[in-house]
């Protein structure tokens, strides 16, 4: 089974079958078999899941990722973004971060998507242990956790109607540069993928 039959599979599965159990079991055979039927359209018709970059960044011990360093005065991040049923759409976001006193980066961002007229958000990030941070996002429902491993930076939340997305952002060895891969899913199957190179712009 290929890895897109089984993303239409369990797509088809949830919208299908997983309602069946909350209501009657007496419909019978017949209504069995035209849910089967109805099910063998719909994965014919759904796409897999959104594949992820065939060749990632590899990890490595150094440069350190720490995003209160990288992000500080302005950024620049330039990509696509490829969602489910819909083609590639590129995606530009300029950032501006700033630390306080209480090492808390407060980084505002514009983003750009396709013709969606432009959208902010901003980001509050602090750190909790050597490579631990937490914040919050305008975007997200509840905390925003981060783990770095070495050049490696994972952000994990949940955005505003319940999709959990993971983001993994490689450092650059010039300690300028890094790449972002954003992945988005719902009832588990990945929906959207973001690929994105981000770059600090100088003042």
């Amino acid at each position: 089974m290929t890895v897109g039959f089984a993303c239409r599979f369990w797509f088809a599965n949830k919208l299908i079958f997983a309602p069946k159990i909350r209501r009657s079991s007496g419909a019978g055979a017949a209504g069995r078999r035209l849910q089967f039927i109805a099910m063998c359209l719909l994965i014919q018709a759904l796409p897999g899941c959104v594949s992820m970059p065939g060749q990632q960044p590899a990890i490595g011990t150094s440069p350190v990722f720490d995003p209160l360093i990288f992000f500080a005065g302005r950024t620049e991040g330039r990509g696509n973004l490829k969602k489910i049923l819909s083609s590639p759409t590129p995606v530009t976001v300029h950032g501006h971060g700033l630390v306080d006193e209480e090492g808390i980066l407060t980084l505002d961002q514009e983003v750009l998507e396709g013709d969606k007229p432009p959208r902010k958000r901003s980001w509050r990030i602090h750190r909790i242990g050597s490579n631990i941070y937490r914040g919050s996002l305008t975007d997200a429902k509840g905390s925003v956790t981060i783990t770095v491993d070495g050049n490696r930076m994972h952000i994990s939340f949940t955005m505003d109607g319940g999709f959990p997305v993971d983001q993994y952002i490689f450092l650059g060895a010039d300690g300028q540069s890094a790449s972002n891969i954003m992945a988005v899913r719902k009832l588990g199957m990945r929906v959207a993928v973001l690929e994105e190179e981000i770059v600090k712009i100088s003042e």
